[in-house]
């Protein structure tokens, strides 16, 4: 389940919001695409706490997640 914790608004998109925001997941594989998080855009600088293993995640501007500690990129388009 996907959780927004904080965000801040930037801007209007269009008719859309683009912010950057806290979240938190149950799992990576819920970690959204930029368009995916209840109809805001995120913009890069948006971090996400898996909980399952306490991987914090950042959200760049190449619209993957990159795990903060390994470096590991993760890219929700894709899935797993």
């Amino acid at each position: 389940m996907l959780t927004i914790l904080k965000e801040k608004f930037m801007s209007y998109n269009g008719e859309r919001s683009l912010v950057i925001a806290e979240l938190a997941v149950d799992t990576k594989t819920e970690l959204p695409a930029e368009d995916g998080v209840n109809g805001r855009l995120i913009s890069h600088g948006t971090i996400a706490w898996e909980i399952s293993t306490g991987n914090i995640y950042g959200f760049g501007g190449d619209g993957k997640w990159v795990n903060q500690a390994t470096g590991e990129a993760y890219d929700p388009e894709d899935g797993e």
